[in-house]
């Protein structure tokens, strides 16, 4: 009878070893933005987005919102391996209501992950209508979102379209590159 307790304790020992072990050798892939082009309605907001070196992973990004944005949509357009300099068909192109999407963040996966990080470095809005007031996002860290294992270490863009029934209020075009870096104890996985 003593043999089963201790079998199962053996057991579970071995697991909490082989998780320790496959996490000390575990790798994710981060985003490193390179550039960024900026096209504002000016009727609607100023933005400005700023890039630090490659090796801290982060960026400053503010919009000032000069009027409230009433039921925004969203558009992601996402392309990878562009190194060519021709871009190839998007890996991602989706539309969504911004206001949907606030509410229920897991409806648009990569607009998750990076809402998350943006949460994370300033006053994001959380509901619709978006006030008219500042938005700042400081040290924005691209090497804290955790992007699926999957993709390849590659360059990438990100279009980012933001409008108001027909009229288009903010369009960002975001150049980068995909790495894959080991996890350590001060980075997360």
């Amino acid at each position: 009878m003593s043999a089963y307790p201790m079998r199962k304790v053996s057991v579970v020992y071995l697991f909490a070893l082989a998780l320790h072990v496959s996490a000390k050798n575990a790798y994710k892939v981060i985003p490193i933005i390179t550039g960024v082009q900026l096209k504002d309605n000016l009727n609607y907001l100023n933005s400005s987005a700023q890039t630090y070196n490659a090796s801290e992973h982060k960026i400053d990004f503010s919009i000032n919102l000069k009027t409230p944005l009433v039921n925004p949509w969203l558009n992601l357009i996402t392309w990878v391996d562009v190194a060519s300099g021709a871009l190839k068909a998007p890996l991602q192109n989706k539309s969504i209501n911004f206001c949907k999407f606030l509410r229920n963040p897991s409806m648009h996966r990569l607009g998750q992950i990076i809402l998350r990080e943006v949460k994370r470095s300033g006053n994001a809005p959380t509901k619709c209508p978006f006030p008219a007031k500042l938005y700042q996002f400081r040290s924005l860290s691209t090497g804290e979102l955790r992007l699926p294992l999957f993709l390849p270490e590659n360059e990438f863009v990100i279009d980012i379209v933001v409008g108001v029934s027909n009229n288009i209020v903010y369009n960002s075009r975001w150049h980068g590159m995909l790495r894959r870096v080991q996890c350590t104890s001060n980075r997360r996985c």
